[in-house]
């Protein structure tokens, strides 16, 4: 796989809207993070930066051409039905049908909302859940958000080789305009002043919980308490980022491997980049078949089908396995009300999945490959200490920078 395609496609989208698609929309470009002072590229006449724009040229056409194919049957993503909450005892939703289910969630008493988006998921491959945070409480996130990101940046420009524990990437390939931050379990203010119960464990918190709507959620299609964290990242754009091509963070595989929770720190205006989503991509039907055979079938299969778009305010939430296709729309030039967005995004593994994801986790260096679990971010999170001590393994969870 080509770098600049291995980044693209290892990148999560934005996914908020408060208006409807305008007619126009800006150019496409790519992948990548950072802020506008680093170098985005490498030496310019290089062979690397040749091969690098050579390839936003040609994702640009093909994100232009998906668009156009797409924009006449774009819809809202409306939130599920409601159904009967399901009695104690009774069968885990997807069981037997590729949502992996443990004995951790047996006799889990869902509500009926609980149970109406985990049916969506499995169904559609996307769901909209609104108000997993108050209003308020998701603009703290977001200042939090921007407090961290404004420490990464004055870190990498000590330290460049801090950019990869950081920003998921090296300087080199950092954009301007689109890109990750990886967050720690604590917030670095809070730690540095010895607060145990900072904002970010707060958000974690209310997000998490196990009666929460993505504590449900996550347990529900991840396997229960087993379920491993994945990701813990800001998702950030800013205005003049450009659409991306349709695309999965994950391949087919029979059982799900990774479910995602966007949730929008502030009401995001269409202007600003939303996520369209082809629902039904995440299973292995004529439309999945046909996007994975070449460029005729796959445009044949996008000019038949219904895209759907989330509207997310402050403090609502899109979950969605990551196997279903999906992009992420273009951010306006700023006098086309085009402007900063972030977005909180939580993603755990399925660890019944045996095939491989294709998705490396998004967390910080020293988080990756400790097994920590749902159930012992649910403990963490209810302790009087949370993510302040050792995690299971013995070491401690810190702030997940050094490896």
């Amino acid at each position: 796989m080509l770098p600049l395609a291995a980044a693209f496609l290892s990148m999560l989208p934005s996914m908020r809207l408060v208006a409807e698609p305008p007619t126009r929309l800006p150019p496409v470009q790519l992948s990548g993070l950072g802020p506008a002072s680093l170098d985005p590229l490498p030496a310019p006449g290089s062979a690397s930066t040749l091969l690098f724009e050579d390839q936003k040229r040609a994702m640009s056409r093909q994100a232009n051409r998906e668009r156009e194919l797409l924009e006449p049957r774009t819809q809202p993503l409306a939130p599920p039905a409601r159904r009967p909450a399901r009695r104690r005892g009774a069968a885990n939703v997807g069981a037997a049908r590729g949502f992996g289910q443990s004995k951790a969630t047996a006799g889990v008493v869902s509500s009926a909302q609980d149970l109406a988006h985990a049916e969506a998921v499995e169904a559609e491959g996307v769901c909209y859940v609104p108000s997993v945070l108050a209003p308020e409480e998701a603009s703290v996130l977001l200042q939090t958000v921007r407090e961290e990101l404004a420490s990464a940046y004055a870190a990498v420009e000590t330290d460049s080789e801090c950019s990869v524990a950081r920003f998921n990437v090296p300087v080199e390939t950092h954009d301007p305009n689109r890109g990750y931050l990886l967050l720690p379990l604590r917030d670095e203010a809070s730690a540095a002043e010895d607060v145990l119960d900072g904002p970010f464990v707060q958000s974690l918190r209310k997000l998490l919980a196990p009666d929460s709507k993505l504590g449900q959620l996550f347990s529900l299609t991840c396997g229960g308490g087993k379920a491993e964290l994945y990701d813990v990242v800001a998702l950030r754009t800013e205005a003049g980022a450009a659409r991306q091509p349709i695309h999965f963070d994950t391949p087919y595989q029979k059982v799900a491997g990774l479910f995602c929770a966007f949730v929008a720190l502030q009401d995001v205006r269409y202007s600003m980049g939303v996520t369209v989503f082809i629902p039904g991509t995440h299973k292995n039907n004529a439309e999945r078949r046909a996007f994975e055979l070449g460029q005729s079938e796959r445009d044949n299969m996008l000019a038949k089908a219904q895209p759907r778009y989330a509207k997310l305010c402050a403090g609502d939430a899109v979950f969605f396995d990551m196997r279903t296709l999906h992009a992420g729309t273009a951010n306006f030039p700023p006098e086309e009300g085009g402007g900063q967005r972030l977005l909180l995004a939580l993603t755990f593994r399925n660890l019944k999945a045996r095939e491989a994801l294709g998705h490396a986790p998004n967390l910080r260096p020293g988080y990756r490959h400790r097994g920590i679990t749902l159930a012992e971010v649910q403990a963490e999170l209810g302790s009087d200490a949370p993510f302040a001590g050792v995690a299971s393994d013995g070491k401690p969870y810190g702030d997940g920078l050094q490896a």
